[in-house]
């Protein structure tokens, strides 16, 4: 009985993750069906079109409130290696935190174990394999911090 729950649950994510992916971009009905997929989603998020959050274990990733994903990023939570790998190393799981305010431009991808400061913008294309400090701009493969911003009154007003 446990095997039949168990592809219940594996059919009816791919289906919300489908649906969440075919879904009208920037629109609540996206988010919505992250929500109930299981993403920890907070207030005023916006998910692009084709977002691919983690298929496997999609509670593990945590959006606060202000986020905002660009379209084709995909954030992951878990590793898994290919079968003939399986030997070489072990596959492992990791939240992936987006914190308040930050901004994943176009085709990023977002690996397990990544936590994204406050207010910081991953540049397009970027592969992020590392936390990102608060506050400032990633990009490249790995990311890297390319500017940070100046802080007046606990508000971003530009770049250093």
């Amino acid at each position: 009985m446990a095997s039949v729950r168990f592809l219940y649950r594996r059919y009816m994510d791919y289906f919300w993750q489908m649906l969440a992916f075919r879904a009208i971009p920037y629109s609540k009905i996206r988010v919505k069906v992250h929500k109930w997929r299981g993403v920890k989603i907070g207030k005023n998020v916006m998910i692009g079109p084709q977002v691919v959050i983690d298929d496997v274990y999609p509670n593990f990733v945590i959006i606060e409130d202000g986020v905002s994903l660009a379209a084709n990023d995909y954030i992951l939570t878990h590793s898994k290696p290919l079968e003939y790998h399986r030997f070489l190393t072990e596959s492992y799981v990791a939240p992936v935190v987006i914190k308040k305010n930050a901004w994943i431009a176009i085709n990023v991808t977002i690996l397990p174990g990544v936590t994204i400061g406050e207010g910081s913008i991953v540049a397009a294309g970027s592969v992020v394999t590392k936390d990102v400090p608060p506050f400032c701009m990633v990009g490249g493969t790995p990311a890297k911090v390319i500017k940070e911003f100046e802080m007046k009154d606990g508000v971003p007003v530009g770049f250093k």
